[in-house]
């Protein structure tokens, strides 16, 4: 004969377990139903923490012990719960499958972004760290693209790019030691989601590339002078196309009164991914330091080429160059944004064509050599601009800095 008192406990379990197991779907169906309207636009942001928990992806690959346990550390038994993580918005629907949906995670503290996949039942699938940023004594090791945008998708691809590095202690440079505290890109990786919702390492490959070094290197300061702070660089003394402009650019007596100085880069001279420092002159304060780029059209040929200069140049938007301790860096631009121009007619072209450029040439001209035509565009990138904002007792200003590319190069 049962114990009555078994027979009891038996049926609470299992009361307990149907009554789980009930509310978990009808979690799931709920979440369904929010990401429906989420799509739809009927709604800003969608609740996640009563999914319950998701499993966690990690990849073995050399070098990549140290990241894993580190994240290890912070799970249940490989698995990591919702409530862990801030609402999704639109902005963070990566891509809508018939089976599943891929998405980003934001963890409520800290910096940690995560890649998700989940089915369209809303039951969650499993889950990758993307994004991480933590530290030791003398080592630091972060999972990024950049700092400045540590997410970064390939739309071609159809996947996330990012780099591990190991950098040392200090991470912002001084410019008594712009080159010390190195940040090392050991490996660039790529993740994405297969057929089935299943996220994987599609790419790892050591890159070998250093953005700070240890080893001496003589270099040579150059500096723009405005009336309220100064600009510095520096370059190598042994490498002159290091230099963006040179140190006597600069008459100070000459800038005190001006918002903005164009400088006339070399061809290929490199802007981007530079370190800069400023040097606020007493009572004044970096706000902000941002940049843009403008495009122009081009029309290349045979030996010549035609450009609109004034004609519908795109400007992009700002992007904040996140300057701290009066220390920044400027990012390069992705072939996407290069290429962007604004909205324009066939007939709008070929006027300003034949304003600029002269006649549109005829088919039978254009069979002997290729002349600037209409019929071949290019879009290239033909300013750079720095936006500096800063402020003092009489209110807060910008200063600008424009760099015109050689040739829209």
């Amino acid at each position: 004969m049962k114990n009555p008192f078994s027979v009891k406990m038996i049926f609470l379990i299992l009361s307990f377990f149907t009554s789980y197991l009930s509310a978990q779907e009808a979690n799931f169906s709920d979440f369904v139903n929010g990401f429906e309207l989420l799509l739809k636009g009927h709604t800003d942001s969608l609740e996640v923490d009563k999914l319950g928990f998701i499993r966690v992806v990690q990849f073995n690959c050399e070098g990549w012990d140290s990241f894993n346990q580190h994240e290890l550390e912070s799970t249940k038994n490989g698995e990591i719960s919702f409530d862990r993580f801030r609402p999704i918005t639109k902005k963070d629907i990566i891509s809508v499958k018939d089976k599943y949906w891929v998405i980003k995670l934001h963890e409520k503290q800290g910096l940690k972004i995560h890649l998700a996949t989940i089915s369209t039942q809303g039951i969650p699938m499993e889950v990758f760290l993307l994004h991480d940023h933590y530290g030791y004594l003398y080592e630091k090791t972060i999972r990024a693209f950049s700092f400045s945008h540590p997410i970064h998708f390939n739309h071609l691809k159809q996947s996330f790019e990012f780099y591990q590095l190991t950098y040392g202690y200090d991470r912002i440079p001084t410019i008594e030691s712009p080159t010390q505290d190195p940040i090392y890109h050991q490996t660039f990786n790529r993740v994405g989601v297969n057929e089935n919702g299943n996220i994987e390492l599609q790419t790892s490959e050591y890159t070998g590339q250093k953005l700070f070094r240890r080893e001496h290197v003589k270099l040579v300061t150059h500096e723009l002078a405005f009336q309220e702070f100064s600009v510095l660089y520096m370059s190598e003394e042994e490498k002159p196309q290091s230099q963006i402009w040179e140190e006597e650019y600069i008459i100070q007596s000459d800038r005190d009164s001006h918002d903005s100085i164009t400088i006339h880069l070399e061809f290929e001279s490199q802007w981007d991914n530079r370190f800069f420092f400023l040097q606020p002159r007493k009572g004044t304060t970096i706000v902000e330091v941002a940049q843009r780029h403008e495009n122009i059209m081009s029309f290349p040929g045979d030996g010549s080429t035609c450009s609109l200069d004034k004609w519908k140049r795109f400007k992009s938007n700002w992007r904040d160059l996140n300057c701290e301790e009066d220390f920044f860096q400027t990012v390069s631009i992705d072939i996407e944004q290069r290429s962007l121009f604004s909205e324009y007619t066939q007939t709008e072209l070929i006027k300003a064509f034949e304003k600029e450029c002269g006649k549109v040439p005829s088919k039978e001209s254009i069979k002997i050599v290729m002349e600037p035509s209409p019929k071949n565009t290019k879009i290239v990138v033909d300013r750079i601009i720095l936006r500096i904002r800063f402020k003092n007792l009489s209110g807060i200003f910008d200063k600008f800095i424009i760099f015109q590319l050689s040739g829209g190069c």
